[in-house]
């Protein structure tokens, strides 16, 4: 705000050198003419020779850049006896000049106020103080006020341009008034597309600022969809795409942060995760696999428990159980609880790799901290049944029979078992009667 501010002023006081002497010869212009309505109706009473002599004199110091020289032609002015209004506006319109230059903006304030004060100023020259007044009272964060002479400006002013409108928006922001800033902010982008000129991106940045503070999402989503086709930047895609979270259209989400990372635009590890865990909840577990994978390997993403952990979920949602234990044996060996561990061996059993499932589920009942140590104990007896271990099976299915939650599924293996054990050793006896 403060920069624009000053850029704004310094453009209108690059010709408040100048401006008396604009002023004095199209005065001279104007009476000679007869032509011009202000004149009439105000009056403005005409600059004496001396007093232009004086201020062209101080203007021509200041172009040099001898502001001390300047100071003291103005001084000459100031004790000249019987300024009228005009020559009085003038004198101060120049302190205002030179106080800007100096950085000292509160004196500037004051003289630009003094020559409001002065009665039957041209209308070119209030409006030009009234603007430079409103800036810097923004400036100075004096906003109630810049309001307000920005308001009285627009009464004078028949053709308002789009950073008038812009500044005014600036104003209503920092006085957090939303709902006003919107009228003025359109304002200047109307005016904009009337004249056929370019549209500004920060207009569009303030005018979301307004709909998101008042929570008008179906406007921020408006508001940053225009600003994404004309101005396609990472910051506008993240936030349509959350706002888009937020009202429930997961799908647009989830495309967003898709066209994000195919721009390169998602390099943060947090942010490609989201994007894996959006995948999921899409039910496109590959696609999320592979980014997560892509990103454990190149270092984009950190390589901590909770991400072996979500590959590992990745690849067994996409039914790829192979793919999967590299990403859970990393993650079981970083984790403090068997948990990981269950999972390993539930992949190492669909894989029929009876041996290795055996160690990590037995590693789980070791490591401890299982929420369900019956689930531990149904697939190490599993596991071992395949391996035709019956014995340390039966084991393992007897500790699982003291939850009720496997009690059911424990007692069927161990009949199958019993089954198991009673067929062989018939085949057995068989083979021994023929012996």
């Amino acid at each position: 705000m403060r920069k624009l501010c000053l850029s704004l002023i310094s453009a209108q006081l690059v010709l408040a050198g100048g401006a008396f002497v604009a002023s004095h010869e199209a005065a001279a212009q104007r009476a000679a003419e007869g032509q011009q309505q202000e004149q009439e109706t105000r009056r403005t009473p005409a600059m004496r020779e001396v007093v232009y002599q004086r201020l062209a004199e101080a203007q021509a110091c200041a172009e040099m850049g001898d502001l001390q020289c300047a100071r003291d032609k103005l001084n000459q002015v100031s004790r000249m006896r019987d300024l009228n209004s005009y020559e009085t506006a003038q004198m101060h319109y120049f302190e205002a000049y030179m106080a800007f230059e100096a950085e000292d903006y509160n004196a500037a304030i004051t003289a630009y106020e003094k020559v409001l004060q002065q009665p039957d100023l041209p209308i070119s020259l209030e409006q030009n103080t009234m603007l430079s007044l409103a800036q810097l009272y923004a400036q100075q964060e004096r906003y109630q006020e810049a309001l307000s002479m920005l308001d009285r400006w627009f009464g004078v002013t028949e053709s308002p341009g789009t950073t008038a409108y812009v500044l005014k928006a600036q104003i209503h922001y920092q006085l957090r008034q939303y709902e006003q800033g919107i009228p003025a902010i359109m304002a200047a982008i109307d005016l904009a597309r009337e004249q056929g000129r370019e549209l500004e991106e920060s207009w569009f940045q303030l005018l979301n600022v307004f709909y998101f503070e008042l929570e008008n999402y179906p406007k921020v989503i408006e508001t940053l969809t225009f600003m994404i086709n004309n101005w396609p930047k990472k910051d506008y895609v993240i936030q349509l795409a959350s706002i888009y979270g937020q009202e429930g259209q997961e799908e647009r989400m989830t495309a967003l942060y898709e066209a994000a990372y195919e721009a390169g635009w998602l390099t943060r590890s947090q942010e490609l995760v989201n994007l894996a865990q959006m995948l999921l909840q899409s039910e496109a577990p590959y696609k999320a696999a592979l980014i997560l994978e892509k990103g454990i390997e190149d270092g984009s993403i950190e390589k901590n428990e909770a991400n072996w952990r979500l590959l590992s979920q990745a690849w067994q949602l996409a039914r790829d159980d192979e793919k999967a234990l590299p990403a859970l044996t990393e993650a079981a060996s970083r984790s403090n609880d068997g948990e990981l561990d269950v999972m390993l061996a539930q992949s190492y059993a669909n894989l029929a790799r009876w041996e290795e499932c055996a160690e990590a589920a037995r590693n789980a009942l070791r490591r401890g901290g299982l929420s369900r140590p019956d689930r531990a104990n149904l697939l190490l007896g599993n596991c071992l049944a395949e391996m035709k271990d019956y014995s340390a099976a039966r084991t393992a299915f007897e500790a699982a029979l003291r939850d009720e939650r496997s009690r059911s599924t424990a007692e069927q293996w161990l009949r199958y078992i019993r089954e198991e054990q009673d067929r062989e050793r018939q085949l057995r006896e068989a083979q021994q009667s023929r012996g």
